[in-house]
């Protein structure tokens, strides 16, 4: 604006300036016009995969799905997509209609053992189909992007992380541009006046070079001395399918240390709202995927929250962050849920299925839309109210 302001819009240097500029502008927009041409013809042919699906006429993004439907997906990993390293049913099929209809979608998930990249491999293992590690989010993660935010704020300091391979790479991919930070893991020998800002303890595997109860006592000398504890999730234990016990999650440790060193701690994992927009903004993320920084800048690609469903198996964690979050839900009984624990509880998902292979069903029939959400009919007969002491007449 400032290079027209006050000029005759009718003057013939201001018309051919204005030319030049168009010309300009039009030859900058030609690869993208051909990329609109390309997702015209979208409309009525199969779609190649991860084609970014702009609308350049609003510079905003275009899913081309009923206004009333969900345009995009968080998925629970642990009990939507595997159980047990079992694929739970419908869980192949429904990840790859969204990767060939191009729908947008991330897998966020509490585990932290592994990176992106090992999480990606160990699902191809199991499902056969291979997820995009840009499509993946993970508690370890939101441990990267909250000490990233730190390091963007002028923090610096060492960090004490005891974790497996997945937690530890994230912590050094946060601080890998901050001079003179260390990440330390229990297996680096201890030193002498060697100072930690901050104890970060995720799940490990027990038993294993990298068990937190094994790294407790050290954790708690640089507590002691000031540091902050972190943690990757909330999880107290694991259950394996034989039944076991496994207590690598964070939970134990952490309310041991808060005990013993009188330091609070702080959750990262969700429900944390902190992992739900850092989630949130890694699926926009994916929308530019494709298109080159000049094209970005012509574009402005966005998915609101009330847009997206999440869909998980756990009341206190997947639908809590839903709630809590603005977002609708779906719940799926293929995980930690049982029929009781949902007629008991206060927590309240917008639908529910007996697996994922149910919600492809419901998405294809059309009846999983935000009209349906709005009178949720969880389609099973309410469990009988708990039988209730006859009153006792007072005198």
């Amino acid at each position: 604006h400032d290079g027209y302001r006050g000029q005759d819009p009718f003057s013939p240097a201001h018309t051919a300036t204005l030319a030049v500029a168009s010309n300009t502008m039009l030859r900058s927009f030609a690869p993208m016009a051909r990329a609109q041409t390309r997702l015209l013809r979208h409309c009525t042919e199969p779609r190649p995969r991860h084609l970014p699906m702009i609308s350049l006429a609003r510079s905003h993004v275009n899913l081309n799905h009923p206004h009333d439907g969900y345009r995009a997906f968080l998925l629970d990993m642990d009990g939507v997509l595997h159980q047990f390293g079992h694929g739970v049913p419908g869980a192949t099929e429904f990840l790859q209609f969204l990767l060939d209809d191009n729908m947008p979608f991330t897998v966020i998930t509490n585990e932290c053992r592994y990176t992106a990249a090992g999480l990606a491999e160990k699902l191809e293992g199991i499902l056969d189909v291979k997820i995009p590690t840009s499509q993946i989010y993970t508690a370890a993660n939101s441990v990267r992007d909250y000490l990233a935010r730190g390091v963007r704020r002028g923090w610096s300091g060492n960090v004490f992380a005891i974790g497996e391979e997945g937690l530890v790479a994230n912590v050094r991919e946060a601080l890998q541009d901050t001079p003179g930070c260390r990440v330390i893991t229990p297996r680096d020998p201890p030193e002498a006046d060697l100072y930690c800002d901050i104890v970060v303890i995720g799940t490990v595997q027990t038993g294993g070079p990298n068990d937190s109860w094994c790294s407790a006592e050290r954790a708690s000398d640089f507590l002691r001395k000031g540091a902050k504890l972190l943690y990757s999730n909330p999880d107290s234990y694991e259950v394996t399918r034989q039944g076991d016990f496994k207590f690598g999650c964070p939970m134990p440790v952490v309310n041991l240390l808060m005990s013993v060193t009188n330091c609070t701690a702080y959750n990262l994992g969700k429900p944390n709202p902190f992992m739900m927009r850092m989630a949130h903004k890694q699926l926009v993320e994916t929308l530019y995927a494709g298109l080159s920084k000049a094209q970005r800048s012509f574009v402005q690609a966005d998915i609101a929250l009330q847009d997206v469903l999440f869909v998980g198996d756990s009341l206190g964690t997947d639908v809590r962050t839903a709630i809590e979050n603005e977002i609708d839900s779906a719940l799926v009984m293929s995980g930690t849920t049982n029929e009781e624990m949902l007629a008991r509880s206060a927590l309240r998902p917008n639908f529910v299925f007996d697996n994922i292979a149910g919600l492809h069903q419901s998405l294809l029939d059309g009846t999983l839309s935000k009209t349906h959400a709005k009178r949720p009919n969880f389609g099973r007969d309410p469990l009988p109210a708990r039988e209730q002491p006859d009153e006792v007449q007072s005198d």
